[in-house]
């Protein structure tokens, strides 16, 4: 299997659309940092190959396939195997959707007419097209980190398998599975036989008795037939007697039903006539409730409503009186004369600042007339003199300014609050005309006294004077109404009418009926209960007689049968007898086929690891520097290295990690290539390589290229991921690195 494209998006950190055409032969170095997407490279080939994994766990999870944020993953692949090429495509959703299309392709072009869309068999059309199932790629030609020993933690049982299916012998397991079936059939079949053998056998010592039980009992049955017809007559009779007492009884209950009947009719009738006034009582109420309740709701609205504003209106105008005197009491607390309180009605503010400015000036003039006066002795101190005077009289009139705004402070807050509250009085009376203005009733208790008489009216009509009571009342009756019209009391009026003709009709019927001579009998409960219990005892005694009769003439029917079954049987003994000598013979054949079979696939099993150490010991040398030369393998994949050095086999265990993992790569490509040489039908392979470099030297790292090309043979396109650049030892390469986005994209390709 050769893969030539592959196309990606959505899965796992390949988010963006990828679209990789391959080299198909060659060393393709596969490079990148961490986390880069190498791995995600190889696990995409695998994914897209044989889809999820069974089971549980990550690999088998959709939602870990899907990268974050998306809502899908798509993988396509296009790949040869022997001479075709094939296309298959793949979604996952995190929604657990899985679809899968594989196509062939015929000169460049996708044959959709014969595609394959079902999982199962995709899975089983791939399995045919590469030689390997999911389990065969990731131990054989997908090499992942660390796990170059996984070939040998399989079971011995499943390597076996393995190699099976991959050289395209395992039809040789089929054949032995299908041989041991048919041993087991075979087997089961002979136990029939003999058993059937055994059963002919005994069926002829059989035949004599049944024989003679036959007469014996045709005998008996003679002698019981007239006792059965004498308990026949006097079943008859006593029936005869029951029947009248059943005619009594069944008269008297259809009479005591119609009278029922005709009470509950009487009953139906005062329910019909009950939820007619019900009706007309719900009638009046909603006629009653439409007329009354808008205007009652809109009088008892208004009267609320203008109730509560006379009531603020006359809280508000008391708060405002209360201010007033509140205002007068401050003002006389203050001391404040009437001058005061003309100032006080001015800018105080304004004559503050004017009376501050003129003391500054006088004390500013006063302070220039000294200082002219002493530097020129000039006689300037009488203007001085007057100066300050002057600043003295306006800064005592400023002072006085200030105290008379701190006495004011007070007073301008009850002012402030009297107007405030004057406000608000005016406010409701507006409020209150504006209601009023709507209504003819300009006063609440006018409206109320109008409310009274509506409801009064109301009353007369309903027996209600609220709306909440008539609406009540309403839901009452309308309850009880939907009740009696619920219990459909004219259907069942109807169905009484019914079954009251069909009663009188019984009646009718019954009198037609009547047996003769049964005016005579009184009817007795007791005497009627002993009658039927007298009938049913002769009903038994004869019923046990008929039974004895129908058991002996069903056995002599079975005898008849039994012997026309046993003659048959004996004639057919000595026949079986043969057959069974021969189906013992063809077992033993077939035991030997098994054999044969199962030695075959052993033989032809057994050439791989041969093969394989020829192969390792002739790349050993390369890989390890001509260092070691001869490997030795056991059958469950341990070995051991020959070591100059050391001077015989020893265990890997011995040597340095880096050495074992060249020993543990030299093993897989040996084993897979032995493997795959061995198949039925040959093809070229990928060979995918994850890391398995990390541990080398540039010596062996070289070695270990010159293996896989001296493979090309079997493996014509090899991907080798690395972190280190090994572009100088293979033929083409790739390099991933992450995105803006930290998604995987492609940096770089030495091919076009």
């Amino acid at each position: 299997m050769i893969i030539h494209q592959l196309k990606a998006s959505g899965f796992r950190i390949m988010g963006d659309s990828l679209d990789i055409n391959i080299p198909a032969e060659g060393r393709i170095g596969v490079l990148g940092q961490n986390e880069s997407g190498k791995t995600t490279f190889f696990q995409a080939i695998e994914c897209a190959l044989y889809g999820l994994r069974k089971g549980s766990g990550p690999e088998a999870d959709r939602k870990n396939l899907v990268t974050w944020g998306k809502n899908q993953a798509r993988l396509e692949i296009e790949f040869t195997s022997g001479q075709n090429r094939y296309n298959l495509q793949r979604m996952f959703s995190s929604s657990n959707v899985h679809r899968a299309i594989l196509t062939s392709v015929v000169n460049g072009v996708k044959d959709r007419s014969n595609a394959i869309t079902g999982l199962t068999a995709i899975e089983n059309t791939i399995e045919d097209i590469t030689g390997m199932d999911r389990d065969s790629f990731t131990k054989l030609v997908y090499i992942k980190q660390k796990d170059l020993d996984a070939l040998k933690e399989l079971a011995k049982s499943k390597r076996e398998q393995l190699v099976n299916k991959v050289m395209g012998i395992e039809i040789f397991d089929d054949a032995t599975v299908n041989v041991k079936k048919d041993v087991s059939s075979l087997s089961d079949e002979l136990k029939t036989m003999k058993l059937k053998l055994d059963n002919v056998r005994q069926n002829k010592e059989d035949y004599e008795f049944k024989l003679d039980q036959k007469s014996r009992l045709q005998d008996q049955v003679k002698t019981q037939k007239p006792e059965l017809e004498a308990k026949k007559e006097e079943l008859q009779k006593a029936k005869a007697l029951v029947s009248k007492y059943e005619w009594i009884s069944s008269y008297n209950s259809a009479k005591d039903l119609e009278c029922s009947l005709m009470d509950q009719l009487d009953q139906l009738e005062n329910d019909l006539n009950k939820m007619s006034s019900l009706e007309k009582q719900t009638t009046k109420l909603k006629k009653s409730i439409d007329t009354f309740k808008p205007e009652i709701k809109d009088l008892e609205s208004y009267s609320q409503n203008l109730s509560d504003l006379e009531r603020r209106l006359i809280e508000e105008e008391g708060v405002y009186e209360t201010l007033q005197t509140k205002k007068q009491e401050v003002i006389n607390q203050s001391g404040l004369s009437e001058q005061d309180l003309v100032l006080l009605s001015q800018d105080l503010s304004a004559q503050k600042s004017k009376k501050l400015m003129y003391t500054g000036a006088m004390a500013i003039g006063g302070l220039a007339c000294v200082i002219v006066a002493f530097l020129t002795s000039i006689f300037l101190l009488g203007g001085a003199v007057v100066l300050f005077g002057l600043c003295a009289y306006y800064f005592s009139q400023y002072m006085k300014l200030d105290k008379l705004a701190t006495k004011n402070v007070e007073v301008e807050t009850t002012k402030r609050q009297l107007i405030d509250q004057e406000q608000k009085v005016l406010d409701i009376k507006k409020e209150k005309t504006s209601l009023t203005s709507q209504s003819p009733y300009k006063t609440s208790e006018a409206a109320k006294e109008k409310l009274a008489i509506i409801q009064n009216q109301m009353k007369s009509e309903i027996g209600e004077d609220s709306i909440d009571g008539a609406e009540a009342l309403f839901r009452n009756i309308s309850s009880e109404l939907l009740s009696l019209k619920q219990a459909n009391l004219q259907s069942r009026k109807e169905t009484l009418e019914n079954q009251m003709q069909s009663k009188k009709a019984e009646i009718w019927e019954l009198e037609k009926t009547k047996p003769e001579s049964t005016d005579e009998i009184e009817y007795d409960k007791k005497q009627h209960e002993a009658l039927k219990n007298q009938c049913d005892t002769i009903q038994e005694d004869w019923n046990h007689i008929k039974e004895v009769i129908d058991n002996n003439s069903g056995t002599l029917k079975q005898l008849e049968e039994d012997l026309a079954r046993l003659k048959p049987d004996f004639e057919l003994f000595p026949q079986l007898e043969e057959d069974v000598k021969i189906q013992r013979d063809n077992i033993k054949i077939l035991e030997l086929v098994k054999l044969q079979l199962s030695e075959t696939s052993k033989e032809l099993r057994n050439k791989v690891l041969p093969h394989a150490r020829l192969i390792i010991n002739q790349i050993l040398p390369t890989l390890t520097s001509d260092r070691y030369s001869d490997f030795e393998i056991t059958e469950d994949l341990k070995f051991k290295v020959h070591s100059n050095q050391a001077g015989g086999y020893k265990e890997r265990e011995i040597f340095s990690g880096g050495t074992q993992d060249q020993f543990l790569i030299a093993l897989r490509l040996a084993f897979t290539q032995s493997i795959l040489d061995s198949r039925v039908q040959a093809d070229k392979y990928s060979l995918l390589m994850d890391e398995c470099t990390s541990s080398s030297d540039d010596v062996r790292k070289q070695g270990i290229f010159e293996v896989l090309d001296a493979m090309k043979q079997t493996f014509s396109q090899i991907f080798i991921i690395a972190h280190e650049d090994i572009a100088n030892y293979v033929d083409n390469h790739i390099v991933f690195e992450r995105n803006n986005n930290g998604f995987t994209e492609v940096r770089s390709k030495s091919w076009v």
